[in-house]
C-alpha cells in the first residue's frame, strides 16, 4: 500500500533556548504540561503547519526514553520522602500527555499511542500509520527525545501520512530492497527525508525493514 509523506520536519533545540521557545510558541498555555509533552508539542505543531490540511487525525510517536527525566525528577523530589508526586510532577511523567493537548488545540484527533522503540526500529511507525489510515485522514508520526546533557539539543521529529496525493507530498511504500538501502535511526530518518533532493527514490533501512521515498509528481 502507497502512502503519502508531507512536511517533513526537524527541529533541534538547545536545553538553555527551550523555555524561550516554548513560550513563544505557545505562551502560558503548555506551562503545566512537563518538558517531555512541550518538546512534543513544539515538533508537531510546527509539522502540522507546514503541511496544513485538515480532516481526522491520529497522532503517532516514538521515543526511546521517553519522559524519563520528569519520572526521575518525580522520584527525587517526593517519592524518595516517603510523600506522594504533586499532580503537576505526575502529569509531567506520563509520555501520552502530548496526544490530549494536541486534541486540546482544536485538532480532530481519532487515536494516539507514544511507542518506546529502539534506535532502528522506526519503520514501525510508517507501518503502523498504514493501518491507521484505514479510519483517519491523516497520521502525524513522530520521534522524540530529550537531551540529558546541556552540550546536547533536544529532538523532535515529525511528519504527515496521508491517503492520497498532495502538493509537494512523497509517495512512500515498503521495499524489497533492503539489502541496497541506507541504515537509519529513529534520530535520523526524518532529518533524511527532509534534505533528500535527488530524482532517484530514498531507500532507507531500520533492521531489516525498508522503506522507499520518492517523489510524486
Amino acid at each position: 500500500m502507497t502512502v503519502y509523506l508531507l512536511a517533513p520536519t526537524s527541529l533541534r533545540v538547545a536545553p538553555d533556548d527551550f523555555p524561550a521557545r516554548v513560550r513563544a510558541r505557545f505562551a502560558s498555555e503548555l506551562r503545566r504540561a512537563g518538558r517531555f509533552a512541550q518538546l512534543c508539542l513544539l515538533g508537531a505543531q510546527a509539522c502540522l503547519d507546514a503541511a496544513g490540511g485538515d480532516g481526522a487525525l491520529g497522532v503517532l510517536w516514538a521515543s526511546e526514553f521517553g519522559a524519563l527525566y520528569a519520572a526521575r525528577a518525580a522520584l527525587d523530589e517526593d517519592l524518595r520522602r516517603g510523600e506522594a508526586a504533586m499532580p503537576f510532577t505526575f502529569i509531567a511523567t506520563q509520555p501520552h500527555l502530548a496526544g490530549a493537548l494536541l486534541a486540546q488545540r482544536s485538532h480532530p484527533v481519532t487515536r494516539t499511542a507514544c511507542l518506546y522503540l529502539p534506535a532502528d526500529a522506526w519503520p514501525s511507525l510508517p507501518r503502523l500509520a498504514q493501518r491507521w489510515l484505514a479510519e483517519c485522514e491523516r497520521v502525524l508520526v513522530g520521534c522524540v527525545e530529550e537531551s540529558g546533557s546541556g552540550g546536547v539539543a533536544h529532538r523532535s521529529d515529525w511528519c504527515l501520512f496521508r491517503k492520497k496525493p498532495a502538493a509537494g507530498a512523497l509517495r512512500c511504500e515498503r521495499s524489497l530492497e533492503a539489502e541496497s538501502a541506507a541504515d537509519a535511526t529513529t534520530e535520523d530518518w526524518i532529518p533524511r527525508v527532509a534534505a533528500w533532493h535527488r530524482p532517484a527514490p530514498l531507500l532507507l533501512r531500520g533492521g531489516e525493514d525498508a522503506w522507499s521515498f520518492a517523489s510524486d509528481g
